[in-house]
């Protein structure tokens, strides 16, 4: 069956969460819930009658996971990301959210490490593959669910990816983006990112993004 992906704003910081789900079916997947409240979120699955059954994250930085912790505690839904990203978003400094409000926020680590189910996952008989890809940090991966591959911060349309922070790497990110491009070239896969609007993979240039 053909999944469906909502695109769902987060707050409020201007960056991307995503729903993936199935008409008919009340199973759902979450990625890089990063509204504390998660409120629109919440109304989604409401409406739908869906319930996330797993919350992937990208990284870890605070604008992409500041969610994780009110949907764990109202919904049955394992965390999974890279462990380095587990390691990280367990210190408010290490995911940046104190140099956000001085105060900050922490999670608990990742219920499944990607590396320890060989960066695959089976939903409602679809495959997700989780795809390394160092660069923006160490901890940052791809997630490709059918001909969606969501990017985090790794490929943002029209932006240079930011490698100033902690983990940032240009060597790293254009090891990552060569790797991809490799993959995903004229597959007609459509980019899912962190921030902004989707788009075709086939309409990036590596350039852009160093």
């Amino acid at each position: 069956m053909r999944i469906i992906v909502e695109q769902i704003p987060n707050r409020p910081i201007d960056s991307n969460s995503f729903v993936i789900y199935e008409q008919g079916k009340n199973s759902c997947i979450v990625i890089d819930p990063g509204t504390e409240d998660c409120a629109e979120l919440i109304e989604f699955f409401e409406k739908r009658s869906i319930t996330p059954a797993y919350i992937l994250l990208t990284h870890e930085h605070f604008d992409h996971i500041w969610g994780v912790n009110k949907l764990k505690e109202k919904f049955d839904c394992k965390l999974i990301c890279s462990s380095v990203c587990s390691e990280r978003i367990v210190a408010r400094k290490k995911n940046m959210s104190v140099f956000y409000d001085q105060v900050g926020f922490e999670t608990a680590p990742a219920d499944i490490v990607t590396e320890d189910i060989q960066n695959q996952l089976e939903w409602n008989e679809h495959k997700i593959i989780f795809i390394p890809a160092k660069g923006h940090t160490k901890s940052s991966i791809c997630i490709l669910i059918d001909k969606n591959l969501f990017t985090g911060d790794t490929i943002i349309r029209n932006t240079k990816t930011v490698i100033k922070l902690p983990g940032g790497s240009k060597s790293e990110l254009l090891e990552s983006l060569s790797a991809l491009r490799l993959r995903f070239y004229n597959k007609h896969v459509m980019i899912q990112p962190g921030h902004g609007e989707s788009f075709l993979f086939d309409e990036i240039k590596d350039q852009e993004f160093v």
